[in-house]
């Protein structure tokens, strides 16, 4: 797990931060202006990646905040379960379980490749693993 490090006032909408050691994305920064006695004050609402719970937290503009390091890959899929796909790296060829997707449209495409056990063998995912954890990002069929 690769964590850096950087300003929270240089965080733009679409980033990822670390929120309570849940990887989420910022959905919306707001500044303040500084006030008569204390600092400007920047503003972030973010949604975890892996337990959608949305997070707001302020924080003065010159903290420093962790941003997770985020490995993307492709893979094939081997087989898929009740509660979790196991994919293939393919250029490690290393094999892996994963749990199955929150997002409705994922979760559609691999019921109906659960269905179609031949359409498996063409199928691949692209995934990112951050924070020592892994998500499904994409599916699709050659």
């Amino acid at each position: 797990m690769s964590i850096r490090r950087t300003e929270i006032q240089k965080l733009k909408t679409g980033q990822f931060i670390m929120v309570e050691s849940e990887p989420c994305v910022i959905k919306a920064t707001e500044r303040s202006k500084s006030g008569k006695h204390g600092h400007a004050k920047v503003r972030v609402v973010c949604v975890g990646l892996f337990d959608n719970n949305k997070r707001s937290l302020t924080i003065p503009s010159g903290h420093m905040v962790e941003i997770p390091e985020i490995i993307k890959g492709n893979a094939q899929i081997n087989f898929i379960d009740e509660a979790t796909v196991n994919i293939m790296d393919l250029e490690s060829y290393e094999s892996f379980d994963i749990a199955w997707p929150k997002e409705e449209e994922l979760v559609n495409k691999l019921k109906e490749l659960q269905a179609n056990p031949k359409k498996i063998s063409t199928a691949q995912v692209d995934y990112w693993q951050l924070a020592g954890k892994t998500l499904i990002n994409r599916v699709y069929t050659n």
